[in-house]
Protein backbone atom coordinates (compact mmCIF):
# COMPACT_ATOMS: atom_id res chain seq x y z
CA UNK A 1 0.00 0.00 0.00
CA UNK A 2 2.91 2.14 1.34
CA UNK A 3 4.96 1.73 -2.02
CA UNK A 4 1.59 2.56 -4.38
CA UNK A 5 0.92 5.93 -2.53
CA UNK A 6 4.91 6.43 -3.39
CA UNK A 7 4.41 6.04 -7.05
CA UNK A 8 0.50 7.54 -7.19
CA UNK A 9 3.02 10.99 -5.48
CA UNK A 10 5.86 10.59 -7.73
CA UNK A 11 3.57 10.26 -11.00
CA UNK A 12 1.45 13.61 -9.58
CA UNK A 13 4.61 15.19 -9.18
CA UNK A 14 6.35 14.44 -12.67
CA UNK A 15 2.63 15.13 -13.96
CA UNK A 16 3.36 18.37 -12.00
CA UNK A 17 6.20 19.14 -13.84
CA UNK A 18 5.83 18.21 -16.71
CA UNK A 19 2.82 21.11 -17.18
CA UNK A 20 4.96 23.79 -15.71
CA UNK A 21 7.50 22.57 -18.33
CA UNK A 22 4.69 23.02 -20.93
CA UNK A 23 3.15 26.46 -20.61
CA UNK A 24 3.85 28.38 -23.71
CA UNK A 25 3.49 32.06 -23.69
CA UNK A 26 2.37 33.92 -26.85
CA UNK A 27 4.75 37.31 -27.08
CA UNK A 28 3.97 39.61 -29.50
CA UNK A 29 7.19 40.66 -31.34
CA UNK A 30 5.98 42.58 -34.23
CA UNK A 31 3.02 44.88 -33.97
CA UNK A 32 1.15 45.95 -36.98
CA UNK A 33 4.35 46.71 -39.00
CA UNK A 34 4.07 46.50 -43.00
CA UNK A 35 7.61 44.62 -43.48
CA UNK A 36 9.09 42.60 -41.91
CA UNK A 37 12.71 40.92 -42.45
CA UNK A 38 13.23 37.18 -41.89
CA UNK A 39 16.37 35.92 -42.35
CA UNK A 40 17.94 32.24 -41.33
CA UNK A 41 21.65 30.67 -42.23
CA UNK A 42 20.39 27.29 -42.79
CA UNK A 43 16.82 26.41 -44.02
CA UNK A 44 13.69 26.69 -41.89
CA UNK A 45 9.91 25.73 -42.96
CA UNK A 46 6.75 27.82 -43.42
CA UNK A 47 3.74 25.90 -42.40
CA UNK A 48 0.35 27.56 -44.11
CA UNK A 49 -2.95 25.49 -44.33
CA UNK A 50 -1.20 22.47 -43.06
CA UNK A 51 1.15 22.52 -45.45
CA UNK A 52 4.82 22.12 -44.81
CA UNK A 53 7.41 24.20 -46.89
CA UNK A 54 10.94 24.23 -46.71
CA UNK A 55 12.46 27.40 -47.36
CA UNK A 56 15.93 27.72 -48.08
CA UNK A 57 18.46 30.27 -45.94
CA UNK A 58 18.80 33.60 -46.92
CA UNK A 59 17.12 36.82 -46.38
CA UNK A 60 13.60 37.38 -46.83
CA UNK A 61 11.29 40.98 -46.98
CA UNK A 62 7.99 39.99 -46.11
CA UNK A 63 4.96 42.04 -46.97
CA UNK A 64 1.14 41.84 -47.72
CA UNK A 65 -0.10 41.38 -51.33
CA UNK A 66 -3.52 41.08 -52.35
CA UNK A 67 -3.98 39.02 -48.07
CA UNK A 68 -1.60 37.04 -48.63
CA UNK A 69 2.07 36.99 -47.29
CA UNK A 70 4.91 37.39 -50.14
CA UNK A 71 8.39 36.12 -48.99
CA UNK A 72 10.15 36.71 -52.65
CA UNK A 73 9.29 36.85 -55.94
CA UNK A 74 7.55 34.08 -56.39
CA UNK A 75 6.98 32.69 -52.77
CA UNK A 76 3.61 33.44 -51.81
CA UNK A 77 1.61 32.10 -48.78
CA UNK A 78 -1.71 31.84 -47.34
CA UNK A 79 -2.52 35.47 -44.49
CA UNK A 80 -1.34 33.38 -41.71
CA UNK A 81 2.03 31.09 -41.39
CA UNK A 82 4.11 29.66 -38.80
CA UNK A 83 7.84 29.36 -39.21
CA UNK A 84 9.52 26.82 -37.41
CA UNK A 85 13.34 26.05 -37.38
CA UNK A 86 14.32 22.56 -38.14
CA UNK A 87 16.13 20.46 -35.82
CA UNK A 88 19.87 21.07 -36.20
CA UNK A 89 20.38 24.00 -37.83
CA UNK A 90 20.29 28.04 -36.44
CA UNK A 91 17.30 29.77 -35.73
CA UNK A 92 15.40 32.18 -37.71
CA UNK A 93 15.43 35.82 -37.20
CA UNK A 94 13.17 38.43 -36.97
CA UNK A 95 14.13 41.77 -37.43
CA UNK A 96 17.84 40.12 -36.62
CA UNK A 97 16.48 38.88 -33.92
CA UNK A 98 16.45 35.29 -32.75
CA UNK A 99 14.10 33.47 -31.28
CA UNK A 100 13.19 30.09 -29.52
CA UNK A 101 10.05 28.46 -29.64
CA UNK A 102 7.78 28.98 -33.20
CA UNK A 103 6.82 32.38 -35.16
CA UNK A 104 3.42 33.06 -36.50
CA UNK A 105 3.01 35.90 -38.68
CA UNK A 106 -0.54 37.13 -39.57
CA UNK A 107 -1.85 40.11 -41.64
CA UNK A 108 -4.55 42.19 -39.62
CA UNK A 109 -5.99 44.14 -42.12
CA UNK A 110 -2.48 44.73 -44.53
CA UNK A 111 -0.35 45.05 -41.34
CA UNK A 112 1.44 41.78 -40.31
CA UNK A 113 1.91 41.11 -36.80
CA UNK A 114 4.42 38.43 -35.64
CA UNK A 115 3.82 36.21 -32.52
CA UNK A 116 6.40 33.95 -31.00
CA UNK A 117 5.16 31.00 -28.64
CA UNK A 118 7.73 30.41 -26.11
CA UNK A 119 8.10 27.99 -23.52
CA UNK A 120 7.64 30.48 -20.48
CA UNK A 121 11.08 28.91 -18.99
CA UNK A 122 12.95 30.25 -21.93
CA UNK A 123 11.21 33.52 -21.99
CA UNK A 124 12.03 34.27 -18.14
CA UNK A 125 15.72 33.36 -19.13
CA UNK A 126 15.37 36.45 -21.76
CA UNK A 127 13.63 38.92 -19.53
CA UNK A 128 15.12 38.64 -16.19
CA UNK A 129 18.79 39.31 -16.81
CA UNK A 130 18.20 43.04 -17.43
CA UNK A 131 15.82 42.81 -14.01
CA UNK A 132 19.06 42.05 -11.85
CA UNK A 133 23.06 41.42 -11.87
CA UNK A 134 24.28 38.12 -11.65
CA UNK A 135 26.30 38.76 -8.77
CA UNK A 136 23.69 39.73 -6.65
CA UNK A 137 22.28 36.81 -3.60
CA UNK A 138 20.58 33.60 -5.13
CA UNK A 139 17.47 34.31 -3.15
CA UNK A 140 16.93 37.66 -4.46
CA UNK A 141 17.21 36.25 -7.87
CA UNK A 142 15.19 33.54 -7.45
CA UNK A 143 12.31 35.55 -5.86
CA UNK A 144 12.79 38.08 -9.18
CA UNK A 145 12.24 35.20 -11.27
CA UNK A 146 8.75 33.93 -9.28
CA UNK A 147 7.51 37.49 -9.43
CA UNK A 148 8.47 37.67 -13.34
CA UNK A 149 6.94 34.49 -14.29
CA UNK A 150 3.75 35.23 -11.86
CA UNK A 151 3.29 38.49 -14.12
CA UNK A 152 3.70 36.85 -17.37
CA UNK A 153 1.11 34.00 -16.24
CA UNK A 154 -1.65 37.02 -14.84
CA UNK A 155 -0.71 39.02 -18.41
CA UNK A 156 -1.65 35.62 -20.13
CA UNK A 157 -5.01 34.82 -18.14
CA UNK A 158 -6.18 38.86 -18.83
CA UNK A 159 -5.16 38.62 -22.76
CA UNK A 160 -6.38 34.81 -23.47
CA UNK A 161 -8.51 35.77 -26.39
CA UNK A 162 -6.51 38.47 -27.66
CA UNK A 163 -3.58 38.21 -30.57
CA UNK A 164 -1.19 37.36 -28.15
CA UNK A 165 -0.15 37.46 -24.06
CA UNK A 166 2.37 40.48 -23.76
CA UNK A 167 4.05 42.67 -25.63
CA UNK A 168 7.76 42.50 -26.22
CA UNK A 169 7.77 45.96 -25.15
CA UNK A 170 5.60 45.77 -22.40
CA UNK A 171 6.92 48.23 -19.67
CA UNK A 172 7.53 45.08 -16.93
CA UNK A 173 9.17 42.84 -18.58
CA UNK A 174 11.46 43.87 -22.15
CA UNK A 175 11.76 40.45 -24.22
CA UNK A 176 14.44 40.67 -27.01
CA UNK A 177 14.45 37.05 -27.82
CA UNK A 178 17.33 34.42 -27.23
CA UNK A 179 21.23 35.26 -27.47
CA UNK A 180 24.80 35.31 -25.55
CA UNK A 181 24.02 38.85 -24.93
CA UNK A 182 20.70 38.16 -23.86
CA UNK A 183 20.94 35.32 -21.33
CA UNK A 184 22.98 34.91 -18.13
CA UNK A 185 23.68 30.80 -17.70
CA UNK A 186 24.15 31.66 -13.47
CA UNK A 187 20.63 33.57 -13.71
CA UNK A 188 18.96 30.43 -16.02
CA UNK A 189 20.20 28.28 -13.40
CA UNK A 190 17.80 29.99 -10.68
CA UNK A 191 15.17 30.32 -12.83
CA UNK A 192 15.07 26.90 -13.00
CA UNK A 193 15.56 26.02 -9.38
CA UNK A 194 11.90 27.88 -9.08
CA UNK A 195 10.42 26.63 -12.55
CA UNK A 196 6.44 26.42 -12.26
CA UNK A 197 6.36 28.31 -9.02
CA UNK A 198 4.41 31.15 -8.93
CA UNK A 199 2.26 33.57 -6.68
CA UNK A 200 -1.66 33.23 -6.51
CA UNK A 201 -4.52 35.05 -4.79
CA UNK A 202 -7.19 34.15 -2.98
CA UNK A 203 -8.88 32.92 -5.96
CA UNK A 204 -6.43 30.62 -7.01
CA UNK A 205 -5.69 33.26 -9.84
CA UNK A 206 -1.79 34.44 -11.00
CA UNK A 207 -1.29 37.49 -9.70
CA UNK A 208 0.10 41.03 -11.27
CA UNK A 209 3.24 40.51 -9.78
CA UNK A 210 5.10 43.62 -10.90
CA UNK A 211 8.23 44.77 -9.96
CA UNK A 212 10.40 47.83 -9.53
CA UNK A 213 14.62 48.83 -9.38
CA UNK A 214 14.47 50.32 -6.19
CA UNK A 215 12.12 52.61 -4.02
CA UNK A 216 13.84 55.13 -1.79
CA UNK A 217 12.67 53.47 1.40
CA UNK A 218 9.21 52.23 1.04
CA UNK A 219 7.25 50.80 -1.88
CA UNK A 220 3.78 52.60 -3.04
CA UNK A 221 0.49 50.72 -3.14
CA UNK A 222 -1.98 50.07 -6.38
CA UNK A 223 -4.76 51.93 -4.72
CA UNK A 224 -2.29 55.31 -4.32
CA UNK A 225 -1.10 54.97 -7.67
CA UNK A 226 -3.85 53.66 -9.54
CA UNK A 227 -6.90 54.28 -7.74
CA UNK A 228 -8.09 50.80 -7.42
CA UNK A 229 -6.99 48.40 -4.47
CA UNK A 230 -5.17 45.49 -5.76
CA UNK A 231 -4.48 43.18 -2.25
CA UNK A 232 -0.59 42.40 -3.77
CA UNK A 233 0.34 45.49 -4.19
CA UNK A 234 0.59 47.72 -0.56
CA UNK A 235 2.98 50.12 0.41
CA UNK A 236 6.04 48.10 2.60
CA UNK A 237 9.34 49.07 3.97
CA UNK A 238 11.91 48.47 1.70
CA UNK A 239 15.78 47.66 2.08
CA UNK A 240 16.93 49.50 -0.72
CA UNK A 241 19.81 51.67 0.72
CA UNK A 242 22.54 50.35 -1.37
CA UNK A 243 21.12 51.56 -4.33
CA UNK A 244 22.60 54.11 -6.73
CA UNK A 245 19.05 55.13 -7.13
CA UNK A 246 18.49 55.74 -3.53
CA UNK A 247 19.20 59.78 -4.02
CA UNK A 248 19.60 61.28 -7.67
CA UNK A 249 19.23 64.70 -8.37
CA UNK A 250 18.69 65.68 -12.13
CA UNK A 251 17.86 69.11 -14.27
CA UNK A 252 16.61 70.71 -17.31
CA UNK A 253 15.93 73.53 -19.25
CA UNK A 254 12.71 74.93 -19.76
CA UNK A 255 13.40 75.38 -23.29
CA UNK A 256 13.41 71.73 -23.29
CA UNK A 257 10.70 71.01 -21.17
CA UNK A 258 8.70 73.39 -23.33
CA UNK A 259 9.92 71.45 -26.77
CA UNK A 260 8.39 67.86 -25.23
CA UNK A 261 5.51 69.22 -23.88
CA UNK A 262 4.94 70.72 -27.91
CA UNK A 263 5.71 67.39 -29.01
CA UNK A 264 3.10 65.64 -26.98
CA UNK A 265 0.50 68.36 -28.14
CA UNK A 266 0.51 70.61 -25.03
CA UNK A 267 0.07 74.33 -26.03
CA UNK A 268 1.78 75.92 -23.23
CA UNK A 269 4.20 78.33 -25.12
CA UNK A 270 7.04 79.92 -22.71
CA UNK A 271 6.96 78.07 -19.23
CA UNK A 272 6.48 80.67 -16.63
CA UNK A 273 6.65 77.87 -13.42
CA UNK A 274 5.53 74.91 -12.06
CA UNK A 275 3.10 73.78 -9.89
CA UNK A 276 4.17 70.84 -7.33
CA UNK A 277 3.66 70.08 -3.09
CA UNK A 278 6.66 69.46 -1.59
CA UNK A 279 7.65 66.19 -0.40
CA UNK A 280 7.63 67.12 3.65
CA UNK A 281 4.11 68.79 3.23
CA UNK A 282 2.91 66.89 0.42
CA UNK A 283 -0.86 67.93 -0.92
CA UNK A 284 -3.85 65.68 -3.25
CA UNK A 285 -0.68 65.86 -6.15
CA UNK A 286 1.20 63.50 -4.36
CA UNK A 287 0.32 59.62 -3.26
CA UNK A 288 0.90 58.95 0.80
CA UNK A 289 4.45 57.90 0.41
CA UNK A 290 5.37 60.97 -1.69
CA UNK A 291 5.18 60.21 -5.41
CA UNK A 292 4.22 62.51 -7.81
CA UNK A 293 0.61 61.98 -8.87
CA UNK A 294 -0.30 65.17 -11.02
CA UNK A 295 2.31 68.23 -11.38
CA UNK A 296 1.03 71.64 -12.89
CA UNK A 297 2.63 73.28 -15.69
CA UNK A 298 2.18 76.65 -16.31
CA UNK A 299 3.35 79.03 -19.58
CA UNK A 300 2.37 81.94 -21.36
CA UNK A 301 -0.22 80.45 -23.79
CA UNK A 302 -2.00 78.30 -21.18
CA UNK A 303 -0.87 75.53 -18.49
CA UNK A 304 -0.83 71.20 -18.77
CA UNK A 305 -1.26 69.13 -16.17
CA UNK A 306 0.19 65.87 -16.48
CA UNK A 307 1.11 62.64 -14.65
CA UNK A 308 4.01 62.21 -12.46
CA UNK A 309 4.51 59.15 -14.81
CA UNK A 310 4.37 61.28 -17.70
CA UNK A 311 6.64 64.34 -16.33
CA UNK A 312 9.26 61.53 -15.61
CA UNK A 313 9.21 60.12 -19.11
CA UNK A 314 9.14 63.45 -20.34
CA UNK A 315 12.21 64.42 -18.95
CA UNK A 316 14.08 61.16 -17.85
CA UNK A 317 13.35 60.90 -14.05
CA UNK A 318 14.65 57.72 -12.46
CA UNK A 319 11.15 57.78 -11.02
CA UNK A 320 8.50 60.18 -9.42
CA UNK A 321 9.33 60.41 -5.97
CA UNK A 322 11.19 64.04 -6.06
CA UNK A 323 10.98 67.75 -5.55
CA UNK A 324 11.41 70.11 -8.36
CA UNK A 325 12.91 73.72 -7.59
CA UNK A 326 13.64 76.64 -10.16
CA UNK A 327 16.47 78.62 -10.36
CA UNK A 328 20.28 78.89 -11.60
CA UNK A 329 22.29 76.38 -10.01
CA UNK A 330 25.58 77.98 -8.15
CA UNK A 331 28.19 75.76 -9.41
CA UNK A 332 29.67 73.01 -7.25
CA UNK A 333 33.32 73.93 -8.29
CA UNK A 334 35.11 76.97 -9.48
CA UNK A 335 37.38 76.32 -11.83
CA UNK A 336 41.01 78.48 -11.41
CA UNK A 337 43.40 78.90 -14.19
CA UNK A 338 47.23 77.83 -12.84
CA UNK A 339 49.90 80.11 -14.77
CA UNK A 340 53.62 80.17 -14.76
CA UNK A 341 55.97 83.20 -13.89
CA UNK A 342 55.72 84.60 -17.92
CA UNK A 343 51.71 84.71 -17.63
CA UNK A 344 50.45 81.55 -19.73
CA UNK A 345 48.17 79.17 -18.80
CA UNK A 346 49.65 75.86 -18.05
CA UNK A 347 46.82 74.41 -15.77
CA UNK A 348 43.67 74.68 -13.48
CA UNK A 349 42.68 73.92 -9.85
CA UNK A 350 39.30 72.71 -9.19
CA UNK A 351 37.96 74.74 -5.88
CA UNK A 352 34.97 73.61 -4.67
CA UNK A 353 31.83 75.73 -3.77
CA UNK A 354 29.45 75.30 -1.41
CA UNK A 355 26.71 77.53 -0.94
CA UNK A 356 25.00 78.31 3.21
CA UNK A 357 21.07 77.86 3.41
CA UNK A 358 20.68 80.97 4.28
CA UNK A 359 22.42 82.96 1.25
CA UNK A 360 18.92 80.79 -1.14
CA UNK A 361 16.45 83.45 -2.68
CA UNK A 362 14.29 84.13 0.46
CA UNK A 363 11.07 84.18 -1.82
CA UNK A 364 11.88 80.34 -2.05
CA UNK A 365 10.34 79.82 1.35
CA UNK A 366 7.14 81.10 0.09
CA UNK A 367 3.95 79.97 -1.32
CA UNK A 368 6.49 76.06 -1.75
CA UNK A 369 4.06 74.47 -4.02
CA UNK A 370 4.52 77.47 -6.76
CA UNK A 371 8.10 77.65 -8.42
CA UNK A 372 8.43 80.15 -11.07
CA UNK A 373 10.47 80.65 -14.17
CA UNK A 374 12.24 84.29 -14.89
CA UNK A 375 13.32 83.26 -18.55
CA UNK A 376 17.04 83.79 -17.41
CA UNK A 377 19.56 81.81 -19.69
CA UNK A 378 21.03 80.01 -17.54
CA UNK A 379 17.66 78.56 -15.39
CA UNK A 380 16.82 75.73 -14.91
CA UNK A 381 14.52 72.91 -13.27
CA UNK A 382 16.02 70.85 -10.57
CA UNK A 383 14.65 67.80 -9.80
CA UNK A 384 15.80 65.66 -6.29
CA UNK A 385 14.58 62.42 -5.90
CA UNK A 386 14.43 59.18 -4.65
CA UNK A 387 14.44 55.72 -6.20
CA UNK A 388 14.08 54.25 -9.84
CA UNK A 389 10.67 52.28 -11.09
CA UNK A 390 7.44 52.81 -10.32
CA UNK A 391 7.96 52.05 -6.88
CA UNK A 392 4.96 49.36 -6.73
CA UNK A 393 6.04 45.64 -5.82
CA UNK A 394 9.24 43.67 -5.16
CA UNK A 395 11.93 46.02 -5.26
CA UNK A 396 15.42 44.11 -7.12
CA UNK A 397 17.71 46.36 -4.79
CA UNK A 398 15.34 45.90 -1.91
CA UNK A 399 15.31 42.13 -2.33
CA UNK A 400 19.24 42.36 -2.71
CA UNK A 401 19.42 44.27 0.62
CA UNK A 402 17.10 41.49 2.49
CA UNK A 403 19.57 39.14 1.65
CA UNK A 404 22.31 41.11 2.80
CA UNK A 405 20.96 42.03 6.03
CA UNK A 406 19.83 38.39 6.87
CA UNK A 407 22.07 35.87 5.52
CA UNK A 408 19.68 32.44 5.53
CA UNK A 409 16.65 34.16 4.43
CA UNK A 410 14.70 32.34 1.46
CA UNK A 411 12.98 33.82 -1.67
CA UNK A 412 9.84 32.91 -0.03
CA UNK A 413 10.40 35.21 2.60
CA UNK A 414 11.36 37.99 0.30
CA UNK A 415 7.81 37.50 -1.97
CA UNK A 416 5.51 37.51 1.01
CA UNK A 417 7.14 40.71 1.94
CA UNK A 418 6.59 42.04 -1.46
CA UNK A 419 3.24 40.35 -2.31
CA UNK A 420 1.25 40.50 0.61
CA UNK A 421 -2.18 38.56 0.54
CA UNK A 422 -0.52 35.75 -1.99
CA UNK A 423 0.33 32.09 -1.76
CA UNK A 424 2.87 30.32 -3.53
CA UNK A 425 2.30 27.59 -5.52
Amino acid sequence: MRKAIFFLILILCLASCSLAGAYTLRVGVVEQQSTVELSCEGDFTVIANGEVTTMPKGKYFIHNDGGRLRFDDDRVFSGSVEVRSVTGKPLPQLNKRSYKGNLRLTLTGDKLTAVNYVDLEDYLASVLPAKTMVVWPDEGIKAQAVAARSYAMYMAEQNRYKAFDISANDKELDYKGTGPRIEKTAVTKLIAATAGRYLVDYYGNAVMAVSTSSTGGRTESARELWGRDVPCLQSVEDYDSDSPDYTWEQMATPALLEARLAQRGYVVGKLTGVRLSPLDAPGADRTATGRVKTMVLTGEAGSATLSGEELAELVGLPGTLFDVETGTPAPEVLKVPIEDRYGYQVGSKDIGIKVKEEEKPVWNTFLRSYHMLSGGNAEKLIFRGKGRGSGLGLSAWGARGMCIAREHITYQEILAHYYPHTELR
